[in-house]
C-alpha cells in the first residue's frame, strides 16, 4: 500500500470517527490519533521518492492517554560531549553579538543597577582587555552590587560564563 492510499484511509476512518456520538474524551483521542497518522502519511506521501527502497515505517500506537515517554540518554558513555555542551564552550568573538533582548535587560539589572549602556559600555571595554582575569576584575570595578560567581543559577555565573567563551 503506498502513502496516500494509507492517508486515505486514516482520512475515512477520523470520518467515520466523527460521525459517530455522542462526542467522548476517548473518540476525540482516536480522532486525534488517526488525524495525526493521516497527516504522517501525507507528509511521507508529498517526499516519497519511488525509486529509492523504503524497508518499513513503525508508528507507535499510543495505548493509553499519557503522554510518551522520550528517552534523552545517550546511547553509549563514550559518545563524547552533546552537542548543546560543545557549543556553549565553543569561542565568541563578541559578548555583546551573543545578548539578546531579555539577556540585556537580565545582565543590566542583576549587574549593573538597570543601566543598559552601563552594560553594553563595560562589554566593549572587556572585549579589549587581554585576559580572562582582567576581564573579571574590570565587571566587579564597574558592577554595582556584589556579584556571586558561584550562584548558578544566577545573572553573573552566566556572565561569567559568556566571559569564558570570549577567552577560551
Amino acid at each position: 500500500m503506498n502513502f496516500q492510499e494509507k492517508a486515505l484511509e486514516h482520512i475515512e476512518f477520523a470520518k467515520e470517527t466523527l460521525l459517530q456520538p455522542p462526542a467522548t474524551p476517548v473518540a476525540w483521542k482516536q480522532l486525534q490519533d488517526t488525524l495525526h497518522l493521516a497527516l504522517e502519511a501525507v507528509t511521507l506521501a508529498a517526499h516519497h521518492q519511488p525509486d529509492k527502497l523504503v524497508e518499513k515505517i513503525v508508528v507507535p500506537e499510543i495505548q493509553d492517554d499519557s503522554a510518551p515517554v522520550v528517552s534523552l540518554e545517550s546511547t553509549s558513555a563514550d559518545s563524547g560531549p552533546s552537542i548543546a555542551e560543545a557549543l556553549s564552550e565553543q569561542r565568541i568573538a563578541s559578548i555583546q553579538s551573543t545578548l539578546s533582548i531579555n539577556d540585556r535587560v537580565r545582565f543590566a539589572s542583576d549587574l549593573f543597577g538597570g543601566d543598559v549602556p552601563k552594560l553594553l559600555t563595560v562589554c566593549t571595554e572587556i572585549e579589549a582587555v587581554n585576559s580572562f582575569e582582567a576581564a573579571v576584575e574590570h565587571v566587579e570595578r564597574h558592577a554595582t552590587v556584589e556579584l556571586d560567581w558561584e550562584d548558578e543559577d544566577g545573572a553573573a555565573f552566566e556572565f561569567l560564563q559568556r566571559l569564558r567563551r570570549l577567552f577560551a
